[in-house]
């Protein structure tokens, strides 16, 4: 459904209809699939569907609403409940990261005011094998950024039950070494866990024990019934009497339920927690009334569960590994359910982490790109400590914590964890952790739809590689990339890698902001690391924070011999006009500049690169009078098939005399969705346009990726590539 409208929407209506005509009556699937529709449909209408604004600009707006949570100081997410005269509906949740450059120390979590806003929809860079912070946002009804302008706060505080155990919680958590693990295994909030490490984690194959799953639910439950056990036990001790005609146990597993309701509830209903609650019911109900359910159909009903509470689930990757995990080990108990016993249990735990890894090695892959190889280890000392002794202990603690009695006890079992976390990290977090190359999601799809013919169809096993030889073939048919072009978006600056047999030349770096967040380490560096190319070169246009931002961390990154044949390691100084053969097949010459001229934009690095039959002119913020001269003194070496504009679209630059030089094919703006200096102008739109010039942006396009083989340029772009129907 998310595909509608594009190829991938069609391929599964087919694959739908053959499923149907072998397997089931054909009009009971069209009848479901007529339903997923529908609900597809009412859940965007009612709680996802965005507001409008009426411009995409920034906005000044009357406000209400409540402050959800503080990211940061003088950054707040809210939860808004009436924008100007529209009040927001009540079950619908609308959220906007907010700037508070006012003294805020009276908003806190709960509070209730009224403000003056400027207000703008949330909008990302999106970059290919790039975090997605726009399908982030829409998951969690992040609808708006902006600032407080002036703002009131109301005398009353709104704060949910959930966000009062919260608010009250972390004060208690703070102190210890682990609160972050602590406050997440508690309340299902990750908003403590900062980036490393949840980094940490991942590699060391533990990021399960962030979401709460069904390991979670299983101790909660596990300790809520042993606890009704005890207690009817103690009271059968004291002399109460009851009737034996009864079988308590359901008392005990119902009880358990709630228990475990109740810890899903104080979770926020995360995905693999509402997973393991639906199982959890479906097992309990079929217990209480002597009913007999397959396992593999208890999964299938918290899948319908799930969808059916929230079809956008599947935007999630939680809801991925989640349930292909509980798959994994329900085939594990099918196929050794003769030989399972206790005497076993370390073997049998160390072949199950294997099957785990295996399996969820895919996903792994594609979204994280890499594999934890240290889980095996790492999950055998950890699963049983948590289950036995760490959730047990957290969940002690807090009444404890309540009535103000001594935790030193705690503090003991926090310094051993902290120990061991320590231990793993110094020793396995590099050696343990595989990096792996980004993937077509169509490959991924592959991998899973073989495992389950070889695991489900008998008929079907000996043409289970069917789908990966499809896959695989595919992706040999497509036209050998001699050399590739990619244009990230970095918002208002520059940024281009040219990449050949895995080496490559970035030119300029993009921008850093408030002197901590740099676009070279967020966005370049982690591309280059992700798909292992070597940066043999560094060109810098000019010395503008939007080109050469992350300079710092270039040099941390690959030291200063990048920026030797250009700059002769002097980050500071204009390019050298030099040419070099690169990789075998290109020509990498720096044309521009050839004499000094008064400003920085005219004295920028003009780079062309070529195969000798496809070129690329980048021509940095020149401007006019820059043009000229280049016309003048290099007009036959000027002309390329592809053009990053000057100046980000400025009408100070592509002067007709320019363009008629370079006559570029395709001419590519590199620049801000939201310009303060309104680029490109509408002039220099007009100017390519009469010339016949198709024209990308990396504001309406994001990163854009031009593959040049021997058959022509293929153009790709990462809001295409990612674009679902409802964004």
């Amino acid at each position: 459904m998310f595909y509608f409208g594009r190829w991938q929407f069609y391929c599964s209506l087919l694959f739908l209809l053959i499923i149907a005509c072998y397997f089931k009556p054909f009009w009971l699937l069209l009848l479901g699939f007529i339903f997923a529709i529908f609900s597809v449909s009412v859940h965007y209408r009612l709680f996802y569907q965005q507001i409008p604004l009426g411009s995409d600009k920034l906005q000044t707006v009357l406000i209400k609403g409540e402050v959800e949570r503080v990211l940061s100081k003088g950054y707040l997410r809210i939860k808004l409940t009436q924008l100007d005269s529209k009040v927001i509906p009540w079950y619908k949740s609308i959220f906007a990261n907010i700037a508070v450059k006012l003294d805020n120390e009276s908003l806190n979590v709960g509070t209730c005011f009224t403000a003056t806003a400027k207000l703008k929809p949330y909008r990302s860079r999106k970059n290919f094998d790039s975090f997605d912070s726009e399908l982030y946002a829409f998951t969690k009804n992040l609808h708006f950024k902006g600032k407080l302008v002036a703002f009131e706060v109301s005398p009353s505080r709104s704060m949910t039950w959930i966000s009062s155990y919260r608010t009250w919680l972390w004060p208690h958590l703070e102190k210890y070494e682990l609160s972050w693990l602590y406050y997440t295994l508690l309340s299902g909030d990750r908003s403590k866990t900062n980036y490393e490490n949840t980094q940490l984690m991942q590699r060391l194959g533990l990021s399960h024990m962030l979401a709460i799953s069904g390991l979670h639910v299983g101790i909660i439950y596990g300790l809520c019934f042993y606890m009704a056990q005890w207690l009817l036990f103690s009271c059968a001790l004291c002399g109460c009497k009851f009737n034996q005609l009864y079988d308590v146990n359901r008392y005990y597993a119902a009880i358990g339920l709630l228990g475990s309701a109740v810890y899903v509830l104080l979770s926020g209903l995360s995905v693999s927690a509402l997973r393991a609650l639906l199982m959890l019911i479906v097992l309990v109900i079929a217990y209480i009334f002597e009913k007999r359910v397959i396992n593999y159909r208890t999964l299938l009903f918290a899948l319908c569960g799930v969808l059916l509470f929230d079809p956008f689930s599947l935007l999630n990757p939680g809801l991925y590994f989640s349930f292909i995990a509980v798959y994994s080990i329900f085939t594990f108990v099918r196929i050794f359910i003769h030989q399972l016993g206790v005497e076993r249990f370390i073997t049998q735990l160390i072949i199950l982490q294997l099957i785990l890894g295996v399996v969820l090695a895919p996903l792994s892959s594609f979204f994280f790109y890499g594999v934890s190889v240290s889980s095996l280890l790492t999950n055998i000392v950890f699963i049983p400590l948590l289950t036995f002794a760490l959730l047990p202990a957290l969940l002690i603690l807090l009444p404890l914590l309540g009535l103000g009695i001594s935790d030193s006890w705690f503090l003991l079992l926090d310094g051993f964890f902290s120990w061991l976390l320590q231990l793993f990290s110094n020793n396995l977090l590099t050696i343990g952790w595989l990096p792996t190359q980004p993937f077509e999601f169509s490959f991924l799809i592959a991998c899973y739809l073989a495992l389950l013919l070889v695991m489900h169809v008998k008929i079907w096993r000996m043409i289970a590689c069917l789908p990966l030889l499809i896959s695989a073939g595919y992706a040999l048919m497509q036209p050998r990339v001699h050399w590739q072009l990619d244009v990230f978006d970095v918002g208002h600056g520059t940024a281009v890698l040219i990449t050949s047999q895995k080496q490559a030349v970035l030119y300029d770096l993009g921008a850093k902001y408030f002197d901590r967040f740099s676009i070279f380490e967020r966005v370049i560096k982690p591309y280059i690391e992700r798909n292992k190319i070597i940066l043999s070169h560094v060109v810098l246009s000019h010395q503008d924070n939007d080109h050469v931002g992350g300079i710092d961390e270039l040099i941390n990154f690959a030291g200063k011999a990048p920026l030797r044949a250009f700059h002769n390691e002097m980050p500071d100084s204009l390019c050298n006009i030099t040419r070099l053969n690169f990789a075998g097949a290109l020509s990498v010459e720096s044309i521009w500049p050839t004499q000094m001229m008064s400003s920085k934009n005219n004295n920028s690095c003009v780079v062309k690169i070529t195969d000798g039959r496809f070129s690329v002119l980048l021509a940095g913020d020149i401007e006019y009078l820059a043009e000229q001269w280049l016309v003048k003194q290099s007009r036959k070496s000027l002309q390329s098939d592809i053009l990053l504009v000057p100046h980000h679209g400025s009408r100070t630059s592509s002067s007709e005399e320019f363009i008629a030089a370079v006559k570029p094919k395709l001419a590519i703006y590199s620049r801000s969705y939201y310009s303060i200096w309104r680029l490109p102008h509408s002039e220099v739109v007009a100017r390519y346009t009469n010339v016949d010039v198709r024209q990308l942006d990396t504001a309406i396009d994001g990163h854009i990726r031009i593959k040049i083989t021997q058959q022509g340029l293929l153009v790709e772009s990462a809001r295409e590539n990612y674009h679902y129907w409802f964004l």
